[in-house]
C-alpha cells in the first residue's frame, strides 16, 4: 500500500493523533492492485474492486501534554 504524509497534532496525555491535513507527498509502492498507486491497472474504471486503503505517515506538528478535547468529553461523562 501507498504511504500518504498527513500532519496533525499529537496528544500525549491519551496518545490520540488527530490529523490536520494530507501534504499530497505520497510514497508510491508501484503495486497494480493498489488504487492510490501510479502503476495502478484499472486506471480508468469507475467501479474497481482494488482496495483503496491509504496507509498514513504521520508527522507532528503540534504535541501536547494533555488528552485530545474528545478523550477528556468521554472521561467525564458519569457510568
Amino acid at each position: 500500500m501507498c504511504h500518504h504524509e498527513i500532519v496533525g497534532d499529537y496528544h500525549r496525555g491519551c496518545g490520540h493523533f488527530h490529523g490536520r491535513y494530507f501534504t499530497g507527498d505520497v510514497n508510491d509502492c508501484n503495486s497494480q492492485r493498489c488504487k492510490t498507486s501510479k502503476t495502478h491497472m484499472h486506471k480508468t474504471a469507475s467501479n474497481c474492486g482494488c482496495p483503496a486503503v491509504v496507509t498514513e505517515n504521520r508527522r507532528v506538528q503540534n504535541l501536547y501534554q494533555t488528552k485530545h478535547p474528545d478523550c477528556q468529553q468521554q472521561q467525564q461523562q458519569p457510568r
